[in-house]
């Protein structure tokens, strides 16, 4: 198996990272559930670890597994699946604290 190219796995990333956030954004909103929620932060966090592992072949192996490492971390601290969303949540936190 030939791996995949850097730019499919990093364009999937965000689509995860996308879906994640629209989903959270809408419960935040009052649309949609927890469970909802629930089960595509955890569905993207997965969907992250499997993309980040189909990089472990690629010249940037590094940064795949800086993903994996960071991705953890942010889950774990800030319940955000992937960087990305990670970085939305910072911002918006930010921004709120500036705003207050």
């Amino acid at each position: 198996m030939r791996p995949y190219p850097t730019r499919s796995l990093v364009l999937a990333v965000v689509l995860v990272s996308i879906v994640v956030t629209v989903v959270t954004e809408l419960r935040i909103a009052g649309i949609g559930s927890v469970l909802l929620s629930a089960v595509v932060a955890y569905a993207g966090f997965g969907a992250n670890i499997v993309i980040s592992a189909l990089g472990f072949r690629t010249p940037e192996r590094g940064w795949w597994i800086a993903n994996v490492a960071l991705s953890i971390l942010t889950a774990t601290f800030l319940g955000a699946p992937t960087l990305p969303s990670a970085l939305w949540t910072a911002g918006r936190v930010f921004a709120a604290r500036l705003a207050a």
